[in-house]
């Protein structure tokens, strides 16, 4: 039931995508909101209860119905669970305006990139005086994490046992992380933010072995062990320093160069100095990243598939 759920899902999803301005999406927005405004006081058990009170019923709910349709009607459980998926995974989300800024680059016109992959990233961002190459790094960087937080993610949550409640639970849990710090309290920012942590912790390093896996698998291994201080975010740097090298580009911040006492401690230990690798970010890396993304979807398709095999014969 897994494997054809998440096929059917995505298929579905393909067909006819939901978009950021669907309901739902704006319904569990005022849900965490909601969370914010009744329970949040600063105080650090009172973010730790926001964030109880905010993904607990809905995952309850959601639990509730698909075990009573698992026991009473197998076939609606599987439509559930199929609608569940579809609801939470968000594929079209980033692959959209990723789409539309390869598409204006490929007509030369940098502006209609900039204005889209403005569009995309929200305020805080001035893309105005962005050069092509770095729009182009920002949009691989960003569809790389989209690609973890809409997709593989949320996979990875429904082959758990929680099933469908578990992509209810990713998805409010990474909803809170980027909503509430610009909303709420330090404490029940900090609180969400270490919750979604915890849950993205497995599911990042996975995510980043498929990368590596049908991408360029040394790169991807050594950017994974020796690039993640290029970016601030633990999360996002184990999947971006992964799918950088499993492309073969270079992206985030330039490294830093060793100081001399650090470079003379490696030099007498035997040790490589650590270098960028990959070539410098181009119209064409666009389309490996698509390919990229596909090929490891494809991948854990491939993976899930045996292991409903292996459950069937056993």
């Amino acid at each position: 039931m897994t494997f054809f759920s998440i096929l059917f899902a995505l298929i579905a999803e393909q067909y006819k995508p939901v978009e950021k301005d669907h309901w739902l999406r704006h319904f569990l927005e005022n849900w965490l909101d909601l969370a914010v405004k009744n329970v949040d006081t600063g105080s650090e058990g009172s973010g730790r209860l926001a964030c109880l009170l905010a993904f607990a019923p809905p995952v309850i709910v959601v639990l509730l119905v698909h075990f009573v349709l698992l026991a009473t009607q197998p076939l609606l459980a599987f439509a559930w669970n199929v609608l569940i998926v579809y609801l939470f995974l968000g594929f079209r989300q980033f692959s959209h305006p990723f789409t539309a800024i390869h598409e204006a680059l490929l007509e030369h016109n940098l502006e209609e990139a900039r204005r889209v992959l403005a569009e995309w990233q929200g305020p805080g961002v001035n893309t105005d005086t962005m050069t092509e190459s770095e729009v182009i790094c920002l949009a691989l960087e960003r569809a790389i994490v989209g690609a973890h937080r809409h997709v593989f993610g949320v996979i990875f949550w429904f082959m758990l046992p929680l099933g469908p409640a578990g992509v209810v639970l990713y998805r409010l849990a990474d909803m809170a992380a980027q909503r509430w710090p610009s909303q709420a309290s330090l404490s029940l920012a900090h609180a969400s933010s270490k919750f979604f942590y915890v849950i993205d912790w497995l599911p990042t390093r996975l995510t980043a072995i498929g990368f590596a896996i049908v991408g360029n698998f040394e790169d991807a291994i050594y950017g994974w062990r020796y690039h993640l201080s290029k970016w601030g975010n633990e999360l996002e740097a184990v999947i971006l320093a992964s799918g950088a090298g499993a492309l073969g580009v270079r992206l985030g911040a330039p490294l830093p160069e060793p100081s001399s006492d650090e470079a003379l401690r490696m030099a007498e230990a035997g040790e490589p100095p650590i270098i960028d690798l990959g070539l410098e970010a181009s119209v064409r890396s666009l389309r490996s990243a698509v390919g990229l993304v596909w090929r490891a979807v494809i991948l854990w398709l491939v993976v899930i598939a045996m292991m409903t095999i292996s459950t069937w014969l056993g």
